[in-house]
């Protein structure tokens, strides 16, 4: 008799399965309606959100001088520059100088040289992103890779290795019409490129002072203005009115990160800066700081075999700037709960996602599990 007694009190306890009391998904607001242009294409991004929206066919179009942006990334990657390092010094060449007369003769966006010009790898760069100097494009892309044909096939490999699978280079400058390319990927290429410190530098500067060509005035007059820090304008006839843009906005005290792009817009420069303008305006007001999660949220509740209740908790709270609309997914996973434990002992994980955006939250106890007392051991099961 006492031995029964003893394996009755001293049998395995039960382990405690809880349940989790969240729905798995929520929807935060209304997504807005935002004031695409009216004809060409345009595409939004949001760091931590992803894509917001798209606009147009999405069909490869001429991207103009927006290719310049490619030219000038690959000559970083090649020859990486920190923060107002001038790099090394180049020579104009006669050559150069009739590269600029010939293109002058075209039409094409230039500055002026003259043989033995001495130009820094940084007066270059200024020269390409700001007026959007085609010779000056060609004349980095010959001293980075020897001739121009080389580096128009570096231009294509990147764009292959960045996702940029709508896009065809085929000059340096973007002023061919047979350079196409989409919105979503100028703003792949737009964020890649802004990674470089020196790049992200010259396009913030609403001018600068070269050898020759003087004072020359950034083509971006939205600089400044909403929040945007850059990047690259361009228009030809055959592609109207083409800009990449980023943009810091401070929403709800967080700093955030706009991108877009849009392409074939009329009127050209002045076209593509109103379509801008008017998509950062319709999208500002979309964004809001939501706390997804908050530290000691009741995530799933528990009750025991001998009738002990409990929840489980959120040990950290989260927050993230997303898009009135956006749809937060939650994937909870929870352990068999032992039948003792401490308060605070972690029991599992809150997953969350919302756009780009991914946590994964600990889930801890709100109290201690004392477990069963001696009344229930000896009488469970009878």
């Amino acid at each position: 008799m006492l031995a029964a007694a003893a394996f009755q009190y001293f049998r395995a306890l039960p382990v405690t399965a809880a349940t989790s009391v969240i729905p798995a998904q929520l929807r935060l607001g209304t997504a807005p309606v935002l004031p695409w242009p009216a004809q060409g294409e345009a595409a939004l991004f949001v760091d931590g959100i992803g894509e917001v929206g798209r606009f147009g066919g999405q069909s490869p179009v001429p991207m103009a001088s927006t290719a310049k942006m490619m030219t000038a990334l690959l000559v970083l990657e090649d020859h990486p520059l920190a923060l107002n390092e001038p790099g090394p010094t180049i020579t104009v060449t006669p050559a150069d100088v009739n590269t600029f007369f010939a293109e002058r003769n075209q039409g094409e966006s230039v500055l002026p040289v003259t043989a033995g010009e001495q130009l820094t790898e940084y007066q270059l760069l200024q020269g390409l992103l700001l007026p959007s100097a085609s010779n000056y494009a060609q004349m980095v892309a010959t001293w980075d890779l020897g001739t121009v044909p080389a580096f128009v096939a570096r231009m294509n490999t990147r764009a292959a290795a960045l996702g940029m699978n709508a896009t065809h280079y085929a000059d340096v400058s973007g002023f061919s019409p047979l350079g196409v390319s989409i919105p979503t990927d100028l703003i792949k290429l737009g964020q890649t490129a802004m990674l470089q410190p020196a790049f992200a530098q010259i396009v913030a500067q609403p001018q600068a002072t070269l050898p020759v060509a003087g004072v020359v005035r950034n083509l971006d007059t939205l600089l400044g203005q909403g929040g945007v820090v850059g990047i690259k304008t361009g228009h030809t006839d055959e592609a109207g009115g083409c800009f990449v843009m980023a943009a810091d906005l401070t929403i709800d005290g967080i700093p955030t990160r706009v991108y877009g792009a849009v392409m074939g817009q009329p009127t050209a420069l002045a076209g593509a800066f109103k379509a801008t303008s008017a998509l950062l305006q319709g999208l500002t007001p979309a964004l809001h700081a939501h706390s997804v999660v908050r530290r000691d949220d009741v995530i799933a509740r528990y009750r025991t075999p001998w009738d002990e209740g409990g929840t489980i908790v959120a040990s950290q709270s989260v927050t993230w700037v997303l898009l009135d609309g956006t749809a937060v997914s939650r994937q909870v996973k929870l352990d068999d709960l032992p039948a003792s434990l401490a308060a605070g002992t972690r029991v599992g994980t809150l997953l969350v996602v919302a756009g780009a955006h991914q946590a994964e939250v600990p889930l801890v106890l709100a109290a201690p599990i004392n477990g069963p007392d001696a009344g229930w051991r000896m009488t469970r099961g009878l």
